[in-house]
């Protein structure tokens, strides 16, 4: 009762502040993460892609996607598709197109659903040389990426990082 009678005499903006950072401890959506600590240029820092190629959050954070390529060798272009922290989820998804604007003209590249290894997050594939190029070199215009996890359709655009060295 002591601990109630204390509240009770707490300036409103005190209560206010604490239920502030009770939801920040706790998490405000019960995700496990702390959201408190998102920034609007990033939506989560430290969680951070793994290979800084090129990057597709989807909308409603729920997955992100990294994709790689290997241009110079068999023109593989490998997709990982994890939840938004970019940690390993298991996904119902039975493929990943990525859709360009190549010569004027749209192109659609669908990538292939291999066997998901236990811990790994879901993996797509194409060997395409043209595609491998068009993610190595950069694009024109707008580029984005469509898949459908448990029936609901996820649409973001691609989004080249820094320059990559292909030493995966």
């Amino acid at each position: 009762m002591k601990g109630m009678q204390t509240m009770k005499h707490l300036p409103r903006t005190s209560l206010l502040a604490l239920a502030a950072v009770l939801l920040i401890l706790h998490g405000c959506s019960g995700d496990g993460h702390d959201h408190a600590a998102e920034t609007p240029a990033h939506a989560h820092p430290p969680h951070t892609p793994k290979y800084n190629e090129v990057l597709v959050e989807f909308p409603g954070h729920d997955y992100s996607m990294e994709i790689i390529d290997e241009r110079e060798t068999t023109g593989l272009v490998t997709a990982f598709l994890t939840d938004a922290h970019f940690e390993p989820t298991e996904v119902d998804a039975r493929d990943v197109r990525l859709n360009f604007v190549v010569g004027g003209s749209p192109k659609t590249y669908t990538l292939s659903r291999i066997p998901q290894e236990a811990g790994k997050p879901a993996t797509f594939t194409l060997t395409d040389m043209e595609l491998a190029t068009l993610l190595c070199e950069g694009w024109q215009g707008e580029a984005t990426a469509s898949v459908t996890i448990g029936g609901v359709p996820y649409n973001s655009k691609l989004v080249k990082l820094a320059g990559h060295d292909h030493d995966h």
